[in-house]
């Protein structure tokens, strides 16, 4: 039996007509931040939260909303929306998706929730369309599905860039 972890991230075939030879599908979770789409990446834990507690850092950029308290461990909260220059929308209720765990873990405020995805090889981009500068190192892959661009976050790389970022 597999573990739920693995079992979410495993590959399926899919297959539209005889004639044509199956593709590998690749099922994944993504997350709109304005109008970029985040593809998390295979095989991160990540999880839904609701805007708990959050504790304010003083003195830190102010993207940086601060530190909540999840099962012990203290997980940054970001916004990405502040960050990129992005105007919020008006939500009722913004969540957290929480990416990684224990002490790598990191929380970025969203406005929606996050997407099933499924991507075939021939959705993947040859070249990836142009990003902020600050993003760039952490998207290393695309998919365009139905007019969206999604893009593969290295969220792990992109969360040690912040925390390096913190205090300007």
């Amino acid at each position: 039996m597999l573990a739920p972890s693995q079992a979410l991230n495993r590959s399926f075939l899919h297959q539209t007509d005889e004639s044509i030879p199956t593709e590998e599908v690749s099922r994944r979770l993504g997350f709109l931040i304005g109008n970029l789409g985040f593809v998390i990446a295979n095989k991160t834990m990540s999880e839904l939260s609701e805007m708990l507690s959050i504790s304010p850092i003083p003195f830190t950029a102010n993207w940086f909303i601060g530190l909540m308290n999840l099962r012990g461990n203290l997980i940054p909260v970001f916004d990405l929306y502040k960050l990129l220059d992005f105007e919020h929308a008006k939500v009722k209720k913004p969540m957290l998706v929480i990416l990684g765990e224990n002490e790598t873990a990191g929380a970025i405020v969203i406005h929606s929730l996050p997407t099933h995805l499924n991507f075939v090889k021939s959705e993947q981009l040859t070249h990836l369309p142009p990003l902020p500068a600050i993003l760039q190192p952490y998207m290393n892959n695309g998919y365009d599905q139905n007019g969206q661009i999604w893009l593969q976050f290295d969220h792990l790389g992109f969360f040690q860039y912040l925390a390096s970022k913190l205090t300007t």
